[in-house]
């Protein structure tokens, strides 16, 4: 069983695949699968996943429902013991990232190691579980290792198009006393910020309210909370 199982989900992404496959293949760490979930894009997408598919174990080339639709296929055939999302216009920050957090996956008996992120911009995110959790999403999924266990009675939810991953990360949180977690300094990728419309930051809203009371019911205060940090941070 490989230690980690990293899953790729691409649709029309062939201006930025190759950087992101040359990422992964270049770790110096090569207990790992890789896998690609493609929603039959139409652009040279599969030309790039053809063009390094002896390096990749697995392709999986199908229509989906979505980002998160993808996401649960690649965590059916996964076979490792931790997965982690790189995202098709991402990369890992360094050659050695998987040699780094390897040391950590194989010691600890980890449910979810989280590391750093930073933007093509130069902007870093560190991810954290605190008061702010409550309110919105503050694990970057592009930094964080899940324990495979964890998907056992879990799947992402493909009625929401940005903010699924909140669930989960709000759950462990929620319970955190059940769960092993550790969060570490290293850089784990580079992640493109293109900018979020407004139609889209509004829809990230509606799904965190909506993933929110999914868990904790109606929280008129942490709703009130969230729509001021919401518009302080963006503004509109």
């Amino acid at each position: 069983m490989a230690c980690i199982s990293i899953i790729t989900v691409t649709f029309n992404a062939d201006e930025s695949l190759e950087k992101t496959i040359l990422s992964v293949i270049s770790q110096s760490y090569k207990d790992f699968e890789f896998i690609i979930v493609d929603g039959k894009s139409s652009d040279g997408t599969m030309n790039i996943i053809s063009k390094y598919s002896k390096s990749i174990t697995q392709i999986i080339s199908e229509e989906d429902k979505g980002i998160y639709d993808a996401m649960n296929k690649g965590i059916a055939v996964a076979k490792g013991r931790y997965l982690y999302f790189l995202g098709a216009d991402d990369i890992l920050a360094n050659t050695d990232v998987l040699k780094n957090v390897s040391n950590y996956l194989n010691s600890d008996n980890l449910d979810l190691l989280v590391g750093n992120i930073s933007y093509d911009t130069g902007k870093i995110f560190q991810s954290s579980f605190n008061f702010k959790t409550l309110l919105n999403n503050t694990i970057h999924h592009q930094g964080a290792f899940y324990n495979k266990n964890l998907y056992d009675n879990f799947s992402y939810d493909i009625n929401l198009r940005l903010i699924a991953d909140y669930e989960l990360n709000l759950f462990i949180y929620l319970n955190k006393k059940r769960f092993r977690y550790k969060f570490i300094k290293d850089d784990i990728s580079i992640c493109s910020d293109g900018g979020a419309s407004r139609k889209m930051l509004n829809l990230a809203f509606n799904e965190t309210n909506t993933v929110r009371e999914k868990l904790l019911g109606k929280k008129p205060i942490l709703r009130w909370l969230y729509f001021i940090k919401f518009k302080i941070s963006y503004a509109i």
